[in-house]
C-alpha cells in the first residue's frame, strides 16, 4: 500500500473546477500546446507521450477510479511533471468543462465499442461527443478500434459535427493493454479513424447557472418532507441530519441532467442576522452550478413554504 497514490497533485478533482476553469492553468509550464487522452487505461500510451514530447501537455480523461490509479502510480515513478488526469465522464468533461480551442488534439485507444443494438447509447463517439470535440480541440485527433462495428457507427455520427472522418486499417503500433490483448486472440489488423475539422462544430460550452441561494422563514428540520422529482431533471434526496446547537440541517441529495449526475449535501441554516433559513449546497462537497442544483434547492425552498402556510 505503500505509495500508492503518491503525487495526488496530478490529480484534478472536476467537482472543484468550474465553467470557467482553463485547463492550462494546471500545469507547471501553461504556454505548452495541450493534448487530451480519452479513457487513457492504465496510463502506458499517456506516459510514452508524456515522456517522448517533454514540450507538451497532456491531460487525461478517465472515468473509472482503479485506471486513475494505476496511471497515478506510473506518473509517480517517471516524475513526469506535463501530465494531469481529470477523473470524470467525457461527455461531461467535454460539454460542461473544457472550453473552446485550448487543446491541440485528441487520441482515444481502443474506447468501449458497447457492440449490442441497445448500448448504441453508450458510446462516446457521437454527433454531439464528436462537435464537442471539434469545440475543444483545434486540430482534430484520432481513434484506434479493433471493432467493425464502431467504425460503422463513427462514420453514421461524423456528419454535422464539423469533422472529416477517414479510416484506415492498420497493424499493431501503440503496445496497449487492449490491443496487446487483440493480439493474443489472433487480431492482426486494427482500424484508425483520422478526425480532421472542416467546419464549425454547431455547438457550444453548457454555460453555468448561478447559485443563488434560497430563503425561507419557516422550515421544519425534524420533519421535513421532501419531494423529489423525476422529469426532464431527476432530483432525488436521501439522509437527512440535524445539528440542533448550531440549527443547521443537511439532506444528501443525487441530482441526474443531462450526461451529468452530481451528489452533495443541501444544507438550511437558521440565520442569527435575519431569522431566515438559508438554503445552499454544503461548503466542502463541491458541485457544478447547473439547472438541476438550482431545481433541488427550489424544492428544499417549497418544502419550507409548505410548513409557513400550514
Amino acid at each position: 500500500m505503500v505509495g500508492k497514490y503518491r503525487d495526488l497533485h496530478r490529480l484534478l478533482l472536476w467537482r472543484q473546477l468550474g465553467g470557467g476553469w482553463q485547463p492550462q492553468s494546471a500545469f507547471a509550464s501553461p504556454e505548452q500546446p495541450l493534448h487530451l487522452e480519452i479513457v487513457f487505461v492504465n496510463g502506458e500510451y499517456l506516459l510514452r507521450q508524456a515522456l517522448q514530447r517533454p514540450q507538451h501537455n497532456f491531460l487525461g480523461l478517465e472515468l473509472h477510479w482503479g485506471s486513475v490509479r494505476r496511471c497515478l502510480r506510473r506518473l509517480a515513478h517517471s516524475q513526469v511533471n506535463n501530465v494531469r488526469l481529470l477523473q470524470a465522464d467525457a461527455r461531461m468533461a467535454l460539454s460542461r468543462l473544457l472550453p473552446d480551442s485550448c487543446a491541440e488534439s485528441f487520441v482515444a485507444l481502443f474506447p468501449c465499442p458497447w457492440p449490442k443494438r441497445e448500448h448504441e447509447r453508450y458510446r462516446l463517439f457521437s454527433r454531439a461527443f464528436m462537435a464537442h470535440l471539434n469545440r475543444v480541440c483545434r486540430g482534430g485527433g484520432l481513434v484506434v478500434t479493433d471493432h467493425k462495428g464502431l467504425v460503422e457507427f463513427a462514420l453514421a455520427q461524423v456528419e454535422g459535427s464539423g469533422l472529416s472522418l477517414s479510416v484506415v486499417e492498420v497493424e499493431a503500433n501503440y503496445d496497449t493493454k487492449y490491443e496487446r490483448r487483440w493480439i493474443g486472440q489472433g487480431q492482426q489488423w486494427f482500424y484508425e479513424l483520422h478526425y480532421r475539422p472542416v467546419g464549425p462544430s454547431g455547438v457550444v460550452k453548457m454555460a453555468e447557472v448561478a447559485g443563488n441561494t434560497l430563503t425561507c422563514q419557516q422550515f421544519d428540520p425534524t420533519g421535513a418532507h421532501l419531494q423529489g422529482s423525476h422529469h426532464e431533471v431527476v432530483v432525488e434526496f436521501r439522509n437527512q441530519v440535524y445539528d440542533s446547537e448550531r440549527k443547521i440541517w443537511m439532506v444528501l441529495t443525487t441530482v441526474v441532467e443531462d450526461d451529468l449526475t452530481q451528489s452533495f449535501w443541501i444544507e438550511a441554516a437558521l440565520s442569527a442576522e435575519d431569522g431566515l433559513w438559508h438554503i445552499r449546497p454544503a461548503l466542502g462537497g463541491g458541485y457544478l452550478p447547473t439547472v438541476g442544483v438550482q431545481k433541488a434547492l427550489s424544492l428544499v425552498q417549497q418544502s419550507g413554504q409548505q410548513v409557513e402556510t400550514r
